[in-house]
């Protein structure tokens, strides 16, 4: 019990309350039954004194019979005794039993003649403790019912404090559980405009401005974790990128090491240089091309194209393109359609815009089978525009497609120079319209793949 009263603050306002209460009430009127009757009959006294003065002044205008019967009254309205004495003659007025001669708290002795004597009298004039005496009486039979009364009373004030009291206290108290568990979608419903009150409206604004703070935070915490692993992803890519370059260096270097030792030592057939220097020219021509892309790339990456930025025609570049790589598809009999439909104005980097767009259009006809056919379309809406490139003839298996765009990743895993180039093509294109803004994706259709970009331009 004592630990559920220590634990409980309800319990304990309510102890303290009643407690309070009930010692309060009962010392008061312990006070009154003390107090009361003594104050009662010293003011009993005082007035009883004030009377006889006036009434002992009467009677020396009264005759002797006229004057006892007002004694009489006097006795009777003033609840007092009186004796009045004269030589041996004794008479008395008022009835006093024998135990209450001792219980006179006052008396009044006054010399008093009448008309038609000349006898002087003593008039003795004394008061009783009675109606004090049934005072203290009277409240000490009550004090049973007094008690009741207390105790019921300070058992309901006690409820209705700890009520009043305890219960937004407890709310808070709860609030703050919840607070704990960094939980931060309550309100503290309490209505008043006392200190508790301040404090609810103080918690509900800290509620508020900690969930506005840890919502910002989470929001930066995703943020954060979404831009490490975007940078985990590029550091990745990265040293992929140089893991790849050294590789694709040291295949055409050690070739070329070994074609030049080879002739410098005379090897066999080596030893005619006319044959064999052609060849290695093309393999140092090979390298060239390589590192001249790897600083492309690398220059691409730095760039900030606000400042470069050109009105294009889609239907021009794309025209101009067709014409530079129509060569390689009359090689391998492969026909070039259009349907642009409409055309669009891009603002973009010119360079960089056809070295995409050849990259792309180069990889249909360079990947595609003799006699397939590459289809060229811009599908044009209100809201968006998108441009696709469609070779025929071919696939790629659905979990290497999102390989495609990595540095030096070729679906042919023979990396075969007679079936694809440095493996760097759709990585520049991925580059360019990364800079660009222009989303984009490839994907197997019916006929073929499908590489698809989302153009931001005006319609002409």
């Amino acid at each position: 019990m004592r630990r559920k009263i220590r634990n409980s603050l309800n319990l304990k306002v309510f102890l303290w309350v009643f407690t309070a209460l009930t010692v309060c009430s009962m010392l008061i009127y312990c006070i009154v039954m003390a107090v009361l009757p003594k104050q009662y009959q010293f003011t009993e006294d005082k007035q009883l004194d004030a009377n006889a003065e006036i009434f002992v002044s009467e009677l020396r205008t009264m005759r002797y019979d006229d004057g006892i019967k007002a004694i009489y009254n006097f006795c009777i309205r003033n609840n007092s005794a009186a004796v009045l004495l004269a030589g041996n003659e004794m008479l008395h007025f008022g009835e006093i039993a024998s135990d209450e001669q001792t219980l006179a708290t006052s008396s009044v002795g006054i010399n008093v003649r009448f008309l038609d004597r000349d006898v002087n009298y003593m008039l003795v004039i004394s008061s009783v403790m009675r109606a004090a005496d049934r005072i203290s009486g009277l409240l000490l039979r009550l004090l049973p019912v007094i008690f009741l009364i207390i105790i019921v009373l300070s058992v309901l004030s006690a409820l209705i404090c700890s009520k009043i009291i305890v219960t937004p206290i407890a709310r808070i108290s709860q609030i703050s559980k919840r607070m704990a568990s960094l939980d931060m979608t309550w309100r503290c419903n309490v209505k008043s405009s006392d200190e508790i009150g301040i404090l609810a409206s103080n918690l509900n604004t800290m509620a508020v401005r900690l969930q506005t703070a840890m919502q910002e935070s989470e929001s930066a915490n995703k943020q954060l974790a979404a831009d490490v692993e975007k940078f985990q992803a590029l550091e990745e890519q990265r040293r992929h990128f140089f893991a790849a370059v050294s590789h694709e260096l040291k295949t055409p270097l050690t070739i070329l090491k070994g074609q030049l030792e080879n002739m410098i030592l005379g090897y066999g057939d080596y030893q005619n240089h006319e044959t064999y220097l052609p060849e290695a020219l093309e393999t140092v021509e090979t390298i060239g091309q390589l590192v001249q892309e790897i600083i492309s790339i690398t220059k691409m990456e730095s760039m900030d194209l606000q400042n470069t930025l050109q009105e294009v025609s889609l239907s021009e570049s794309v025209c101009h393109t067709i014409e530079s790589i129509l060569p390689l598809a009359r090689d391998k009999e492969i026909q070039i359609h259009q349907e642009l439909g409409t055309d669009l104005t891009l603002s973009v980097h010119p360079t960089l815009w056809s070295k995409a767009l050849s990259n792309i259009i180069g990889n249909a006809i360079r990947h595609s089978p003799c006699g397939a056919h590459v289809l060229i379309s811009l599908q044009a809406s209100e809201t968006e525009s998108v441009f696709t490139v469609e070779n025929t003839g071919v696939s790629i298996p659905d979990e290497e497609l999102e390989h495609l765009f990595i540095p030096f990743y070729r679906a042919d895993k023979s990396r075969s120079k007679t079936t694809g180039g440095s493996g760097l093509g759709l990585y520049i294109v991925k580059t360019i319209l990364d800079l660009h803004g222009f989303p984009y994706s490839i994907k197997n259709s019916q006929n073929g793949i499908v590489f698809s970009i989302h153009l931001k331009g005006s319609r002409i």
